[in-house]
């Protein structure tokens, strides 16, 4: 798009005459060339809706600190395969990497399949769960143990209990009859499959 010269005009002027006392629309198909005041044609191109902005060349510190502010407030976190800490792209903020090691879960209370429920607090660092858990004995269902035929009790396999009336087959009533010990006393994983990400939150 031509532009007539623009030689000795304000930048105020140069704005109203390049995109409104012409009275041309701006052009559909791309961007429309923005001129300085000496007719020099500048960094920025303007279109319609759709076709946005252009700038060729760098952006100033005080425009990426918008951009930055605008995009990421303080608080926000950004997740990366990338180890570069957003700082040294966004100039002048401050970021931390968090969650290491930890699942991320959505602030609020979250029911299970059990019915059971669990609040989660933003920012909440949740040091409860473990990524291997040992189960005590209250944990354990609850259950039996049949008594059979085994070392313990030699060749004597039918075993009857008469209270307080005796025993039988020469075995005492005191006598402690015992299945066999079993189990190896190990934990258990307790994590997921996983994808790890770094987690950067933004602190200024």
């Amino acid at each position: 798009m031509a532009s007539e010269s623009l030689t000795n005009t304000n930048i105020s002027e140069t704005y109203v005459g390049v995109l409104h006392a012409k009275g041309e629309a701006l052009p559909a198909s791309g961007q429309a060339d923005i001129y300085d005041g000496f007719g020099y044609k500048s960094a920025l191109s303007l279109g319609r809706a759709g076709k946005g902005i252009d700038v060729d060349g760098a952006l100033g510190s005080n425009f990426k600190a918008a951009i930055a502010d605008t995009i990421y407030p303080i608080g926000s976190v950004i997740f990366s395969i990338d180890n570069t800490n957003p700082g040294s792209r966004f100039t002048g903020t401050t970021w931390l990497q968090v969650s290491k090691g930890k699942f991320v879960a959505g602030v609020g209370q979250g029911t299970d399949n059990s019915s059971d429920t669990h609040t989660v607090a933003a920012g909440d660092v949740d040091t409860t769960g473990e990524y291997n858990h040992q189960l005590t004995v209250t944990e354990l269902p609850a259950h039996t143990h049949p008594i059979k035929n085994s070392k313990r009790l030699g060749n004597n396999a039918n075993i009857a209990f008469y209270g307080d009336h005796g025993s039988d087959s020469g075995y005492p009533q005191s006598t402690d009859l015992l299945p066999d010990n079993t189990g190896g006393n190990q934990s258990h994983n307790n994590i997921p499959p996983t994808f790890g990400m770094y987690v950067w939150q933004r602190t200024a």
